[in-house]
């Protein structure tokens, strides 16, 4: 995969970790397997694959707090990949190098 900057590769699974502790049952994630694609440099936004057969992929916002909220943490949805990198990533990066 190719990242604009601010997002950068992250593999390690202390995000997945943090995620599972933060979501609650409501949560669009709660119980979803996932895997950490990538992180942003600037923000505690990370890029999570949803391991469920369809595809998508989610950027999370982590908060570091236990769960409590099924709106929390935030989450934004995408199809796929290049849906993340149309709608999402391209935009990051043209704000972060303005």
């Amino acid at each position: 995969m190719d990242w604009l900057i601010p997002w950068h590769a992250e593999s390690s699974p202390q995000a997945a970790t943090g995620l599972a502790r933060e979501v609650c049952p409501g949560h669009p994630l709660w119980q979803l397997p996932v895997r950490v694609l990538a992180r942003r440099q600037d923000c505690d936004d990370v890029l999570f694959a949803l391991e469920d057969g369809t595809g998508r992929v989610a950027v999370v916002h982590l908060t570091y707090q236990a769960a409590h909220d099924p709106l929390w943490p935030s989450v934004e949805l995408f199809d796929d990949f290049e849906d993340f990198r149309r709608r999402r990533m391209q935009l990051d990066h043209e704000a972060f190098v303005a």
